[in-house]
């Protein structure tokens, strides 16, 4: 198998993202997530989805789920719809956003695939926790779901990878547990059926705890023969 993986990106300035989302793709990247929560400015976000051949996964966080947005959540959206608009091939809505519903059916009206995202920042529930939230987000009727929690132990991780392999017949969940202990969910987690992985473009680089870069992931899985 070919293991698939999203290089996360973050930066103040567009330009700099354009460079960094070009090196991504160099360094093999499947997709490419900008996190519009980093940018000091929004100006020419279309040039970031022009600068690459890779799906480009539009993702702006907000404080509540430990991302750097901190204006209204119209703004939020707002921009969002922007990089829609600029070429962004995926979105990632969070499961907390207001209003999801309506807000599910105005993106679903574009060109962009949906990503409903659930994170849990303090632990990994059991199985039948993340179970039950995998089947409230199915309600919603994405494209792709993804779960994230955070790893405390590495027992959590596997509770990510029993949940990737009982619903690996989709090919439609992404799931992994953050923090360095959860680094196994990540390594792991496309041989259990994970659409992809996230990984960093460099050592000190992360976008998240625990985050491998792209070049340490596409190594090993050099090593054990999946590339």
């Amino acid at each position: 198998m070919n293991p698939k993986i999203c290089v996360s990106l973050s930066s103040r300035n567009p330009r700099e993202l354009c460079q960094k989302a070009r090196r991504a793709e160099a360094l093999s990247a499947d997709l490419v997530e900008v996190r519009l929560d980093g940018l000091s400015n929004h100006h020419g976000m279309s040039k970031v989805a022009k600068a690459v051949e890779i799906p480009v996964v539009a993702t702006n966080r907000p404080v509540s789920e430990k991302g750097s947005f901190t204006r209204s959540e119209s703004e939020r959206l707002r921009l969002l719809m922007d990089a829609v608009e600029g070429g962004a091939d995926y979105i990632d809505i969070e499961s907390s956003t207001s209003n999801l519903d309506q807000v599910i059916e105005t993106f679903r009206k574009t060109s962009a695939k949906i990503i409903l995202s659930h994170h849990d920042h303090s632990r990994t529930p059991k199985l039948s926790e993340l179970q039950s939230a995998l089947a409230k987000l199915k309600k919603s009727k994405v494209d792709i779901y993804k779960i994230v929690t955070t790893a405390r132990s590495p027992e959590d991780n596997l509770t990510i990878l029993s949940l990737l392999g009982t619903n690996r017949e989709t090919n439609r969940l992404v799931s992994f547990a953050m923090g360095k202990p959860g680094i196994w969910s990540r390594l792991l987690a496309p041989f259990y059926g994970a659409r992809f992985t996230y990984a960093s473009l460099d050592r000190g680089l992360e976008t998240a705890p625990g985050q491998p870069s792209i070049s340490e992931l596409r190594r090993i899985y050099e090593m054990v023969g999946a590339e």
